[in-house]
Formats: C-alpha cells, sequence, structure tokens
C-alpha cells in the first residue's frame, strides 16, 4: 500500500537520481587522485582533435591518448606540451583517467617527465 503511493515512487526516483549525480561528481573530483600513473609511450601518429582548442590526441601503438586543458585534472598546458611530441620517440609521461574506448573515454596526457630518457624540465608559465 504504502509503495503505490505516487509521491512515494516520485521520492525514490529524486533519491536515486540526487545519488548518481553525487557518486558522478566525486568521480570527476577525485579521478586525478584515483587513477593518476606513470607510462612509457612510443608516439606513432598525433592530430588536433577537430577545430576545438587546445584539444589534441596522441597515437600510441597500444592506446589512444587526450592531450587538453581540464579543471578536474588541473592541467593548463596542453598547448605548450603537444609541440614536444615526436613521431618515433620514447616519453615517460604522466597519465590521469581510464581508458574505455567503446564509451570514448580516454586518458589525459598531464605531464612529460621524460624524452628518450632525457628529463624534461618545465618552466612556469610566465605572464606579461
Amino acid at each position: 500500500m504504502f509503495i503505490a503511493n505516487k509521491l512515494f515512487k516520485l521520492s525514490v526516483f529524486f533519491g536515486i537520481v540526487i545519488l548518481f549525480l553525487v557518486v558522478y561528481f566525486g568521480y570527476l573530483f577525485f579521478e586525478p587522485y584515483l587513477t593518476q600513473d606513470i607510462i612509457t609511450i612510443e608516439i606513432v601518429n598525433k592530430e588536433r582533435f577537430g577545430s576545438e582548442p587546445s584539444k589534441y590526441l596522441i597515437f600510441t601503438p597500444d592506446e589512444v591518448f587526450l592531450n587538453e586543458n581540464n579543471y578536474y585534472h588541473e592541467k593548463k598546458n596542453a598547448d605548450e606540451i603537444y609541440p614536444m611530441f615526436t613521431r618515433g620517440n620514447k616519453y615517460k609521461v604522466k597519465v590521469v583517467g581510464t581508458y574505455w574506448p567503446s564509451m570514448n573515454r580516454l586518458r589525459n596526457i598531464v605531464k612529460i617527465l621524460e624524452i628518450n630518457g632525457v628529463p624534461v624540465k618545465q618552466e612556469p608559465i610566465k605572464i606579461d
């Protein structure tokens, strides 16, 4: 009798929607801490993602990576590190995110640590 009440069903529906939103945005907030990894990759190709500014695709033999500015990943240097990528070179990079190719979810390259075994010193952005 209580479950048949329309107000109860509506309350349960909104409760589930709110719970889903809390879990989703909580994951977005904690994703950089939960999925951060340092890996070595070899570049096969690189491309700009359509006409969107500061969004690039980096292709490797095993995976496709994204290089984009992202508030949740605390990344603002996509345009600065994109020219550093060259085909055939090996890079040690810090990545954040998960790779789900069926859902178009790619890991984001946050920082380049080494190029062909040589450490990269990244200078802070200077604002004039």
